[in-house]
């Protein structure tokens, strides 16, 4: 089964991805539906680019304080119960979000302390989910099941984005936040459905043996100790680092660079779905031409040239239809860069990483290639007191270019090639 075609139509027959892959579906379009209607609330309540810096920061933070320990944790847990349980606390905590918003009383305080919270949850879904995926996929199909996964969410995260929009102008906030509880909900009893093969209750009891902090100890020793994975993390926390601008300030670009409103926003998160179906869907092809080093550098390199362009013609230009056109493009071109960045290290990281270690692993991973950003969210917010919006995100798209050159310049081990087989020193 080497041919794309036959591979999706493999993966397609196995029951438990199938309703793996409709749980994700529903799952992301809720999110983002939140995603457009949550970036708008916090600049409309809080009429501040700061705000939408410091709560973006706090937004990740999580994932830096949180997921090692949450990874060790999870490590030690059934991965399927986890995340019905985290669904499910994420949705009750939305209902709880809705009651204040209702009430009137919504500020920049307590939409960062909700952020934090959310994501907070999130750090013990995300490596559950990570180690769930080869539970449920054959390994000779695990980078065409992730592709597929992935290309998947990029389509109704296309449909939640553009359908976000007009649910805001037409309904208000109330209508988006209902949907995304009820996909929570809906995500979570999909996935108790799923019938998991292996020796999961083994793996438990092998893990359950093992006292909490040897565990995070092994998570973070077996990282080092993989020179690729550790040169991963190293480009992932330069990337995150200069993307913060953009993830960060998307409310202000659309305001003060363009002059528009949601619908700008919308579009922009319609064009980045559109980027990220299309990376996920030529991810096999670009795998098998592109070497990982050469799939890094390359994109690395466009994606500069994407950001630096992105808030330019909003300012040069006067005419609102070619205002979306010129920003649609440029997001496509930064997310199909970084689909192809982050999707070819993801499989790289699944398919290479002992499943052992594989929650521990991913949580101290994600840990640290997103260490960098909430500093940086912050360092944004001040920069935005003294700096217009288009600056900062030029800045950040000539040091992305920049970095694509030392990287050059360095030629980091990137590809494996006779790398040793890490394994955890026992007494």
């Amino acid at each position: 089964m080497t041919d794309k075609k036959v591979n999706y139509k493999a993966i397609l027959k196995e029951s438990g991805y199938r309703k793996l892959l409709i749980s994700t579906m529903i799952n992301r379009f809720g999110d983002s539906l939140d995603a457009v209607a949550f970036t708008w609330l916090v600049y409309q309540v809080t009429h501040s680019g700061v705000w939408s810096a410091i709560i973006f920061g706090m937004n990740i933070l999580p994932n830096v304080i949180v997921q090692p320990f949450a990874g060790a944790i999870v490590e030690r847990l059934d991965k399927k119960k986890v995340i019905v349980i985290t669904h499910i606390m994420r949705g009750l905590l939305l209902v709880g979000f809705l009651a204040v918003y209702l009430s009137g009383t919504m500020n920049g305080w307590i939409m960062a302390g909700f952020t934090f919270a959310v994501t907070s949850i999130e750090a013990f879904n995300m490596p559950a989910s990570t180690a769930f995926i080869p539970k449920v996929i054959k390994q000779e199909l695990l980078s065409h099941g992730l592709s597929f996964n992935t290309m998947m969410s990029g389509v109704v995260s296309f449909v939640g984005t553009g359908t976000a929009g007009v649910l805001i102008a037409k309904t208000g906030i109330f209508t988006v936040v209902i949907i995304d509880i009820v996909t929570f909900f809906i995500a979570a009893f999909i996935i108790m459905t799923i019938k998991v093969k292996g020796n999961n209750e083994e793996e438990m009891q092998s893990v359950n043996k093992e006292k909490y902090f040897t565990t995070l100890k092994e998570g973070l020793c077996y990282i080092k100790k993989e020179s690729l994975i550790w040169n991963y993390c190293i480009i992932a926390v330069m990337l995150n680092f200069m993307l913060v601008p953009i993830n960060a300030l998307q409310a202000p670009l659309v305001k003060e660079c363009y002059k528009m409103g949601s619908g700008l926003l919308s579009v922009i998160g319609m064009a980045g779905s559109v980027g990220a179906i299309l990376g996920s869907a030529l991810i096999p092809v670009v795998s098998k031409k592109f070497t990982v080093k050469k799939t890094i550098l390359v994109f690395s390199f466009i994606l500069g040239l994407g950001t630096m362009l992105l808030p330019m013609m909003g300012i040069i230009i006067n005419i609102d239809q070619l205002k979306y056109i010129f920003a649609g493009v440029c997001i496509v071109i930064i997310t199909l860069s970084v689909s192809f960045i982050s999707g070819r290290i993801n499989i790289e990281f699944i398919s290479n990483v002992d499943s052992k270690y594989i929650s521990r692993s991913s949580a101290v991973f994600v840990s640290l290639s997103t260490a960098a950003i909430p500093v940086t969210s912050m360092a944004v917010g001040w920069a935005k007191s003294i700096l217009s919006t288009s600056t900062l995100i030029i800045i950040c798209g000539i040091a992305t270019v920049t970095f694509t050159v030392i990287l050059m310049m360095i030629n980091p081990k990137l590809d494996k090639h006779e790398e040793k087989i890490y394994e955890v020193n026992t007494i």
